[in-house]
């Protein structure tokens, strides 16, 4: 009887053990399921990559940043350039340092490290050359779209705490580790937050760190009086706050919770007993509760509406899909993949697809958890997860994986996401897109000069002593925006050929040069009669396609540029100020009432600048054609959005 009572009560424990593990794969975030990589293969891929020659560079010295590029020219100065080639400053600065996407320059050097007033005298400019804070700063560290950190030095210090600022003019500054070399000349000092939007110094937040300084969108966290405080771009405390976001919207609890967004509308409320917001990231809430001794956590959107399933322990965002416990989930908290994960890379190129990586496997899938790719992770197979690029070892050489052919074929190395850098003949390389195993460009001696522009991906591809510039992108949305700039130069050619006057169209770079011989007379910035005359029916040809339906929202900006020839004895700044007067004097004509035309809708888009003689034009041989190098042109910008 004994025996029979031990027996019911063991199989009463194990039905409430199996009950119990039954119930841990539905709650939680999976912590016990242990999901081998039988994943099925059931996604293709829809897009492709697509590369379109945007502008070219001549310089065989340039080095290339998040905001544009920087190069160095003959005279032994620096210019400052945008991606696209739209924007240049010439060669006019002694120093030029990236900060984010901005840059950190000097029209004169400090003469010496004892120098403060000239290590005092940087200033930060955009790829345009457009002040972005003023000169009278050392050291400068980007934060948001409304701060700069800036800082000033007062002097040298030995001490390698709370350094300002550090130069060194024979040598690296830093060590392989990221250490002060010996070579350092070290500056003490003080950071403050410069308003890019209201163009001045916040009142009042300052500090001798620059991690002590926080911005939070436009809200800055700050320390005072050895507590942390957030204040507005005034200067102005933020008291009833109780959190702040990254972006700059906040809670606030009284007798409910509510979020307001950094202009301190109210964005949405939230029950204390519930779910609170805990930080943002991708647009989305990670919120917990507590109930019964213990947290749940889940996804809240900005509306305030919890938007997943409850878990028990917290999770981390990419995006459209969360990881939590090795476990992947969609927004709505569906585990969409089986199992387990200790990596997760998100596809930054296209924004679709996910890389998940452990121990033994690997998987890419999209944010509906279709598979597009099963992989073992082992000695003779890797994977460049910020790449999105699976390779396997073969007899010393990388292979990688084309996913278009579902084998390794593309030998090679990996160069930038889904992109594979191949030798070709006579030491010049291609670049081939692994979705679709085709070649992106080729013939090239280098393409190490890459810089990344939100989705998509700017490439120098070098030669001899310059580069032609391309932009990357996903097929389905550049093949579009091509198709249309074709459309648009043959219906501007149209538009000029309907007028009678010859202007040249370049389709390579969306140049519209217009002969400086025909508007101006000698080395004269004044527009002739003969000049006014063509610029009537220039700017009347221009409009009338510019200002259409089919391209007003796709023209973003249309360009004024001056141009001067690089004539023997001529440096940049002589040729600047006239370069600089013609561009200005013929967008102020074509906006005049003298052409008869109705401008007001591209009124707003033009812009001027002056390029001196730093842009001439090349004949077939290589050789500057100075008549040609002498022009107004016209280059419109288009709105990839569009």
């Amino acid at each position: 009887m004994q025996e029979g009572k031990k027996m019911i009560k063991f199989r009463i424990t194990a039905l409430i053990l199996a009950m119990l593990m039954i119930l841990s794969l539905f709650a939680g975030c999976g912590k016990n399921v242990t999901d081998k990589n039988n994943n099925t293969v059931n996604g293709k891929f829809t897009d492709y990559l697509i590369a379109e020659k945007i502008g070219a560079l001549i310089s065989d010295k340039f080095e290339t940043s998040e905001g544009g590029l920087y190069y160095k020219g003959e005279n032994g100065l620096y210019g400052v350039a945008s991606h696209n080639g739209m924007y240049d400053t010439g060669t006019i600065f002694e120093e030029v340092q990236p900060v984010g996407k901005y840059f950190q320059v000097r029209t004169k050097a400090p003469k010496s490290a004892d120098d403060i007033a000239g290590l005092n005298s940087s200033k930060l400019i955009d790829s345009k050359g457009r002040t972005i804070v003023p000169e009278g700063y050392m050291s400068f560290y980007e934060e948001n779209e409304h701060y700069i950190k800036v800082a000033t030095v007062t002097g040298k210090t030995n001490s390698k705490d709370n350094v300002v600022a550090s130069r060194s003019d024979n040598g690296a500054c830093f060590n392989g580790e990221g250490a002060f070399s010996d070579k350092c000349v070290l500056y003490k000092g003080t950071w403050y937050v410069y308003d890019i939007i209201n163009k001045r110094i916040v009142p009042g937040v300052s500090g001798e760190k620059d991690q002590s300084l926080i911005p939070l969108g436009r809200f800055i966290k700050y320390s005072k009086n050895n507590q942390y405080i957030t204040v507005d771009e005034n200067g102005d405390e933020l008291s009833n706050a109780s959190k702040v976001f990254d972006n700059g919207s906040y809670t606030v609890e009284g007798k409910v919770g509510e979020v307001y967004d950094e202009t301190g509308k109210l964005l949405f409320s939230y029950d204390l007993a519930g779910f609170k917001p805990n930080y943002l990231e991708y647009g989305y809430y990670v919120s917990s509760k507590y109930s019964n001794g213990t947290t749940k956590y889940a996804v809240m959107d900005n509306t305030g509406k919890v938007i997943s399933t409850e878990f028990d322990d917290m999770m981390t965002l990419y995006g459209e899909i969360f990881e939590c416990n090795g476990k992947i989930y969609n927004l709505e908290g569906k585990n969409i993949i089986k199992g387990k994960y200790k990596t997760v890379r998100r596809d930054e190129t296209f924004g679709q697809y996910y890389m998940l990586i452990n121990d033994d496997y690997y998987t890419l899938i999209d944010k509906n958890g279709s598979v597009f790719f099963n992989g073992p992770y082992d000695d003779n197979h890797t994977v460049s997860s910020d790449d999105m690029l699976a390779s396997k070892e073969i007899d010393g050489k990388t292979f990688y994986y084309s996913y278009k052919d579902q084998d390794y074929t593309i030998k090679g190395s990996s160069f930038a996401p889904w992109v594979v850098k191949t030798e070709s003949n006579n030491n010049l390389y291609d670049l081939v897109d692994t979705m679709t195993g085709k070649k992106l460009l080729e013939g090239y001696s280098s393409y190490d000069k890459l810089a990344r522009d939100s989705s998509a991906y700017y490439i120098y591809a070098k030669y001899n002593n310059g580069a032609d510039i391309y932009l990357i992108e996903a097929g389905s949305q550049l093949e579009d925006i091509t198709k249309k700039k074709e459309d648009l130069f043959a219906d501007l050619s149209s538009a000029f050929e309907q007028e009678g006057i010859k202007v040249t169209v370049n389709r390579e770079n969306g140049e519209i040069a217009l002969d400086s011989s025909v508007l101006f007379g000698g080395d004269s910035a004044e527009l002739t009669g003969e000049g006014k005359a063509f610029l009537n029916k220039f700017i009347k040809a221009y409009t009338s396609v510019a200002s259409s339906e089919k391209y007003n929202s796709f023209i973003a900006k249309t360009m004024v540029e001056g141009h001067t020839a690089p004539v023997s004895g001529s440096t940049y700044e002589s040729g600047l100020q006239l370069s600089e007067e013609r561009a200005l004097n013929v967008k102020n004509y074509c906006l005049s009432s003298e052409t008869g035309v109705d401008v007001s809708a591209i009124s707003n888009k033009l812009e001027n600048i002056g390029y001196s003689n730093s842009k001439p034009v090349y004949d077939s041989n290589g050789n500057v054609n100075m008549a040609a190098s002498r022009r107004v042109s016209f280059r419109f910008i288009v709105n990839v959005d569009d």
